[in-house]
């Protein structure tokens, strides 16, 4: 066999290999930052007082244009109730209500960028509005990239988010950690004399079903 086939057959398989691995890496699914599916729940807990809350996806609305909305239920003291809707590239607020106080709600017309999903280092968006109380409101936003984080709930490599928020008493700077699949594991805000953050202590993914 002479060297020129010999180096011809290394070729070859070079790139058989590396057409074998692209196609094993097209298949794989997509980063998802922000996971919502019925009964999905997580459980959180305040620093400032070891306190807890919950998230938890109610249920899912198909909507006539063919879209998802998910209600997500936060239990902490008070009740709230967010919709939020996925469109490629993005997690969209679109309302929030307290049905414990008739008629507190907001609503976001335009729908309000919360999060870009799948995150990715360096991106950086802009939203202002107002909130439930009609104050208004504005938010610089900062993916810094990954970091490792330890929880209670576990170790995650999750991608770090901060927010430069304005209109409240003090300017704000919220933190935020995703991890990939899991969702948000860690906060911090701080703020003129306010500080205070959560952790994720645990969280529970309903299979989906069969088809």
């Amino acid at each position: 066999m002479t060297t020129n086939r010999i180096f011809r057959i290394i070729a070859l398989a070079l790139l058989l290999a590396a057409s074998k691995a692209q196609a094993q890496e097209s298949k794989a699914p997509a980063a998802d930052f922000f996971p919502l599916r019925a009964d999905a729940s997580w459980t959180y807990r305040n620093t400032s007082d070891d306190s807890r809350f919950t998230l938890k996806v109610l249920r899912e609305e198909k909507q006539e244009d063919g879209s998802t909305r998910y209600l997500v239920e936060m239990l902490a003291g008070a009740q709230v109730h967010r919709f939020f809707s996925k469109p490629a590239g993005w997690v969209l607020l679109h309302a929030e209500r307290y049905p414990e106080h008739e008629g507190l709600e907001a609503k976001y017309e335009p729908p309000k960028k919360y999060l870009q999903n799948p995150l990715v280092a360096g991106f950086k968006w802009q939203w202002s509005g107002k909130d439930y109380t009609q104050t208004d409101f504005a938010e610089d936003n900062r993916v810094a990239g990954f970091e490792n984080v330890t929880v209670p709930a576990g170790k995650f490599r999750a991608m770090k988010v901060v927010s430069q928020a304005t209109g409240a008493s003090h300017p704000m700077t919220k933190t935020y950690w995703y991890a990939n699949g899991v969702g948000l594991v860690k906060t911090t805000t701080e703020g003129g004399p306010i500080k205070y953050g959560s952790e994720l202590v645990d969280y529970s993914f309903k299979k989906p079903d069969k088809k």
